[in-house]
């Protein structure tokens, strides 16, 4: 899987940098590319489309982003398609945990709109662009283009100028919720970033990153946590969830491996046997022979 953020620092034909201690600006300048991209990221961010349009899987839905929409994406993986023959033109703010907990710890009264209210836990929350946001992110491209780089202060205070107006806007309640999550006892837990990326073909020491440990602390917590190796679960829970397709779609097996977080069809194959004693395709002719039967 591609880092994205990790992408956005090395390949700077395609992506212009702006940097500000912690905080990164990104402009992608609409080059065509690969059509379906397998992304990852240990930062949350902010995104603009300012031209085309990008598609976002999960495993569990999907979301087309056009020309003029701003999302919040959180940390973690997912997949990336552009649409066949639209340039795409964006502009991306990567906020690291640590400054986005200290900004909202200082600015506590912002996030009450949001607090006591439930929504899907969604890789992708939707934001509000109204004519205050649309003149901010048009207010942000020049520096890119410029040949003297602002200073990082005058950065800064533009990336909190973003965090104030979206997290301020009442009508971004789904972000707010979330949000306030990250200031609480929970926000590092485990079993939050876990279950939501089990199915992406991640490294352990990526999937340490996300959860802001080291690679021995996140195999001890994760022990603590599920009382078993993180690879371990991980194999299980990744051959569990190949169980469904299998019996209840006709997609190949190699795409299942992959939907599933294997690297491919063969080390699918092979571990699915070695847990059930059979292939994955021997089991999905079992169960269509077993349905026909009743």
């Amino acid at each position: 899987m591609i880092n994205y953020y990790q992408e956005g620092l090395t390949n700077t034909k395609n992506f212009k940098q702006l940097f500000s201690k912690e905080l990164l600006f990104m402009y992608y300048d609409c080059p065509f590319g690969n059509n379906r991209q397998d992304n990852w990221s240990q930062y949350n961010y902010i995104l603009y489309i300012i031209k085309g349009k990008e598609v976002y899987h999960t495993a569990n839905r999907s979301w087309l982003l056009s020309a003029g929409t701003a999302v919040f994406v959180k940390k973690g993986a997912w997949i990336t398609e552009k649409v066949c023959g639209e340039f795409l033109c964006l502009v991306a703010f990567f906020i690291p945990d640590s400054y986005l907990r200290s900004f909202l710890l200082e600015n506590r009264s912002l996030l009450t709109k949001g607090k006591n209210i439930s929504f899907e836990n969604n890789i992708v929350i939707s934001l509000e662009v109204n004519e205050r946001m649309l003149a901010y992110y048009e207010s942000v491209i020049p520096y890119f283009n410029s040949s003297v780089k602002p200073p990082e202060d005058l950065l800064e205070l533009k990336f909190r100028e973003l965090l104030y107006n979206i997290i301020g806007n009442p009508a971004n309640r789904e972000l707010n919720s979330f949000l306030n999550t990250l200031i609480s006892p929970l926000a590092n837990k485990i079993q939050t970033v876990i279950e939501a990326n089990y199915c992406y073909n991640l490294a352990l020491e990526e999937y340490a990153r996300l959860c802001n440990r080291s690679l021995s602390s996140f195999k001890r917590d994760f022990y603590n946590e599920y009382g078993e190796p993180p690879a371990r679960w991980l194999l299980n829970k990744r051959l569990a969830h190949s169980l469904n397709p299998l019996c209840n779609t006709d997609r190949t097996i190699l795409d299942i491996a992959f939907e599933s977080g294997f690297e491919n069809s063969t080390h699918f194959s092979h571990a699915f046997k070695k847990q059930f004693g059979i292939s994955p395709l021997k089991y999905r002719q079992e169960k269509s022979a077993l349905r026909r039967s009743y």
